[in-house]
């Protein structure tokens, strides 16, 4: 469980003194530097036509941990039309409930109304339609947010902080807590049981016991979810800077093994290869850089590829054919499992297959290898499993140095190789 967030601390000693209503605090203790100027500009102009207007979900969540939000959601009184008439520049988008994007250059700000909670319609053979795509009050759209500490609605011109149910406390705890009845909003949403552990990875939180109970029987309402939402839901957990500890969480709770093949054994030399790899995941993301999820699956199911290439290259007495073959099978297996898009997989294999020629240090070769498109990708790949003791370390180092050198020097160095 996390320790109280360093800003809450204080404030929770005079947290009963501070309280204006059961709902509204006075709340200054936000960076307000932390959040998008696009989004308090938003705010401002919902404000000055009239209308209430509040950041809301993850982004007041992350600003009560002094973390800078990666997206600025806002809600609204106001409705879609009369959002988009204050803003030249946004457009209407969705068909059933329609959202405002404002558009600022590059950033957007997505802008909804309040929704009311969700109505069952009776049909006339007796079955039941679900609608809700009708506007609410502040109160209603609280009680369709997911957890308690993604159900706070912060103005940042007022420093108004709304909470309904008891998400500060929460925080303050180090509780992931769902609005409602745990199995019902479940059985509504399943991703919602990724998110809540994905929550917890993220901010080092635990799942209250109330909201944990019905999951173990749910998880199967998972392979119901259309496989791209699934498959962006299963990705947030590796690609939002905080990998390694998801793929903890993951192992934990027994959701891991839902969407990858698992090694059959945990050895420490399998659990440091994607640790490692987890690590750098983390570092790249956090330093604003890309990462492939190519990359991230090939570590991640390369003990499979890894096992079955050591049995197959001695009964087909070829190294490459077993590596192929090995390849394939654990392609196949995955996709069986949960498949992985066709373009990553292709990259996929084109990262293990490169692996045997960092060894084969003929000079053609080597220069051909250096000129392959996926190149870098393989070194970095290569350099992981140096890394973590899986391929001799003065490979690493030599190619490294080949990478680095110029025309002159890389022809002294390949020189070298075939005097040996």
């Amino acid at each position: 469980m996390s320790s109280t967030p360093l800003i809450l601390k204080s404030f929770f000693k005079k947290f009963k003194k501070s309280k204006k209503s059961n709902f509204e605090i006075d709340f200054k203790k936000i960076d307000i530097s932390l959040i998008s100027v696009h989004a308090i500009k938003t705010i401002q102009v919902l404000e000055e036509n009239g209308f209430e207007a509040y950041l809301v979900g993850g982004a007041v969540r992350d600003l009560l941990f002094g973390i800078k939000p990666k997206d600025f959601d806002v809600v609204t009184n106001a409705t879609p039309d009369q959002i988009h008439h204050l803003f030249r520049r946004s457009r209407l988008i969705g068909r059933r409930f329609k959202l405002v994007h404002v558009i600022y250059g590059r950033e957007i700000i997505e802008v909804s109304t309040y929704r009311s909670q969700q109505k069952e319609i009776l049909q006339a053979d007796g079955s039941i339609v679900k609608d809700d795509n009708h506007y609410g009050t502040i109160e209603e759209d609280a009680v369709r947010r997911d957890f308690t500490i993604n159900a706070m609605f912060y103005s940042p011109s007022n420093h108004k902080l709304v909470d309904f149910h008891d998400g500060l406390d929460d925080l303050n705890r180090g509780i992931i807590r769902i609005i409602g009845n745990a199995e019902q909003r479940y059985q509504e949403d399943p991703i919602r049981i990724l998110r809540a552990f994905r929550v917890c990875a993220k901010l080092n939180m635990a799942l209250n016991e109330t909201s944990r109970a019905p999951i173990k029987k749910l998880v199967p309402l998972l392979h119901d979810i259309p496989h791209s939402r699934l498959f962006d839901e299963v990705i947030k957990f590796f690609l939002t800077g905080h990998a390694l500890n998801s793929y903890r969480v993951m192992q934990d709770e027994n959701i891991y093994s839902q969407f990858f093949l698992s090694p059959e054994s945990e050895l420490k030399d399998i659990d440091l290869f994607i640790s490692n790899g987890l690590k750098n995941t983390d570092l790249r993301i956090n330093q604003d850089k890309s990462c492939n999820p190519s990359f991230l699956f090939s570590f991640l199911l390369w003990h499979q590829v890894n096992v079955l290439w050591d049995r197959y290259k001695l009964e087909l007495k070829h190294s490459i054919a077993g590596l192929n073959q090995a390849i394939d099978e654990v392609i196949e297996k995955q996709i069986k499992l949960f498949p992985i898009h066709k373009r990553f997989t292709i990259t996929m294999k084109e990262i293990w297959r490169l692996q045997p020629r960092f060894e084969n240090q003929s000079p053609k070769k080597i220069y051909r290898l250096l000129l392959h498109p996926r190149f870098r990708a393989a070194y970095d790949f290569m350099l992981l499993r140096c890394e973590s003791n899986q391929l001799d370390k003065n490979i690493g180092i030599w190619w490294t140095s080949f990478i680095d050198a110029d025309h002159h020097e890389k022809s002294l160095m390949v020189k070298q190789l075939t005097r040996k």
